[in-house]
């Protein structure tokens, strides 16, 4: 195979190379603009912006356009986008901004998806909270790290369940800590008695079609209070996660640590986070955050 290089020195322009160009790079997205807003009780306006269709044609308005919503009694779902059939004509095909019953995904349209409109009924009048947009699609504006790679949390409303007890209770307690500057939420594991204690928290989460390769905590530890996190794949196998607990520091940290590549991690099946603690007696341990990611490549 040869490799093809769009609009290199020396290469004549032609609409079709545009497109292609478009195509490679972002495809059905919302680039700018396009913002919903209501410009009467039954009547949406949409700003002037750009957008790309799945084709690689790139869409810019100058001028609001404007779709009538019905104040219907019943409740009502709509889909707003761009119907545009690409053709190999002079001029091109307009573009016709569309209002169809129904939430549908980009695959069931030709053209490109501004958003949705979620109407409540009862025919009242159109609300900026009945409009949800698509998210504008920025190129470079982002570098992904492990810094700022999405997290996952644990498994909704599951939380976490308590293993490995030994000695006298752990407090558990939700804390907003004013004292602190910014104020901070977090969960305080806190020893009151007067021997040290362990126990370990186990957080369940799900596999998605990318294995998960990071956990990232922000978490505090006193000295003498040691966390261990472990990693339980799939099939039930533990991977303890650092050759050493994390460093006592009483203040709030990122922390970011590998899973090992070797874990065997299932699409639609559990895997457990574990951290393993041991406080001494009248010592603490503060985690703020906690969470998986996918971002497996060097910063």
């Amino acid at each position: 195979m040869t490799q093809r290089r769009i609009q290199d020195f020396g290469s004549p322009v032609a609409a079709s190379s545009l497109k292609n160009l478009s195509a490679s790079v972002v495809t059905s997205a919302v680039l700018s603009g396009n913002d919903f807003l209501v410009d009467a009780p039954d009547r949406m306006r949409i700003n002037p912006g750009s957008a790309v269709t799945h084709q690689g044609v790139v869409i810019i308005e100058d001028e609001p356009k404007f779709l009538n919503v019905v104040n219907t009694s019943s409740p009502a779902d709509y889909t707003v986008y761009y119907d545009h059939t690409d053709a190999n004509v002079s001029g091109g095909v307009p573009a016709v901004l569309t209002l169809a019953s129904g939430l549908l995904t980009a695959s069931a349209i030709s053209g490109v998806i501004l958003g949705y409109v979620r109407y409540p009924g009862l025919g009242i009048p159109l609300a900026q909270s009945h409009f949800i947009q698509v998210l504008k699609t920025r190129l470079g504006d982002v570098r992904y790290s492990k810094e700022n790679a999405d997290w996952v949390i644990p498994i909704r409303n599951s939380g976490y369940v308590t293993a490995n007890a030994v000695g006298g209770p752990i407090d558990i307690t939700d804390v907003f800590d004013t004292g602190v500057s910014p104020p901070s939420m977090y969960v305080r594991l806190r020893n009151n008695t007067g021997s040290s204690a362990s126990l370990s928290l186990v957080f369940p989460f799900k596999v998605g079609e990318v294995p998960y390769s990071l956990l990232q905590i922000v978490i505090g530890t006193d000295i003498n209070a040691l966390v261990t996190p472990s990693f339980v794949d799939s099939d039930g196998t533990v991977f303890v996660l650092t050759t050493a607990p994390f460093p006592n520091n009483p203040n709030l940290q990122l922390k970011t640590v590998d899973i090992s590549r070797e874990s065997i991690q299932i699409a639609n099946r559990l895997v457990f986070l574990q951290l393993a603690m041991v406080i001494a007696s009248n010592r603490e341990v503060k985690i703020q955050a906690i969470g998986l990611n996918q971002y497996n490549l060097p910063v």
